[in-house]
């Protein structure tokens, strides 16, 4: 018994230390925002600020294009969102359901896409969107990243796991399989459904090295590259970066506190199969 509860505390003390680890850059963040720059550079360090401030908040959202940043941020990562889905989901119903020649081989051949570093592909995607005529165009940040490997991956596990039983009696009853794919898959398959959502949107909204190369008009930019931006137009401004930064953040913890049930029973249940 001692000895079983000798585990059970080590394993929370290193909980607490590993969850500390990663609160605190959070934490620094939001407080170094509230603070004034020469305080920050000054000899004398306070972790808390003696008199905070919403000073760099508002200097950031009146001096920069931030709010409009944060709009084509949102605009890109809710519309890849959407589409990823659109296009994931039937794949993943086809890999896990259908059958057909050649269906393992292309299952890896999709799968190997998670191995190929996005930077690889930045020059010819650079010269195709060009030649669409799409550089400097918001959709050229959002079609790189409709299709998600991982998303794929997700779904085809989850669907594996759904009874083919209930396809075969949906059948029997003269339902076609897009009737099936949508009444029976898509329904059942919410949770991973949610999960390829949360990675597809945060996958969007923290993308930089792309819509760098492919943005040139300041007010186009993503909130990522602005930030970037700040120090090339205000110096090396620290509070003002992470009040930044700060806004930045606040729509992810939001998505994320919305789905964050939906994204953990996806991720349990995307290993079961039927």
């Amino acid at each position: 018994m001692i000895k079983k509860n000798y585990k059970y505390y080590l394993l929370r003390i290193i909980e607490l230390l590993i969850l500390i680890i990663w609160v605190f850059p959070l934490i620094w963040m939001v407080i170094t925002s509230l603070n004034i720059e020469d305080k920050l550079v000054s000899k004398e360090f306070h972790f808390i600020p003696k008199n905070p401030t919403f000073y760099n908040y508002t200097k950031a959202i009146t001096s920069t294009y931030i709010m409009r940043w944060l709009f084509n941020s949102l605009f890109t990562s809710t519309l890849t969102m959407i589409l990823t889905v659109i296009v994931d989901a039937p794949i993943a119903y086809a890999f896990a359901k259908i059958k057909f020649k050649g269906k393992n081989i292309l299952f890896w051949i999709v799968m190997a896409g998670m191995m190929v570093p996005f930077q690889v592909l930045i020059i010819p995607l650079y010269l195709q969107f060009n030649n669409y005529h799409l550089i400097n165009n918001l959709m050229s940040i959002v079609l790189p990243r409709i299709s998600l490997p991982i998303g794929v991956f997700i779904l085809k596990q989850f669907f594996e796991g759904i009874p083919n039983s209930l396809e075969e009696s949906a059948f029997i009853d003269g339902s076609s399989r897009f009737r099936v794919f949508l009444s029976i898959i898509i329904p059942l398959g919410s949770s991973a459904l949610a999960t390829v959502t949360i990675l597809s949107f945060i996958n969007s909204w923290n993308t930089f090295l792309w819509p760098l190369i492919a943005i040139n008009d300041t007010a186009k930019y993503t909130i990522t590259v602005g930030i970037a931006n700040f120090q090339g137009i205000h110096g090396t401004q620290y509070a003002l970066i992470m009040s930044g930064a700060v806004l930045a953040s606040i729509p992810q913890f939001i998505f994320f506190i919305i789905f964050r049930k939906k994204i953990v029973e996806g991720i349990a249940m995307s290993g079961i199969k039927g």
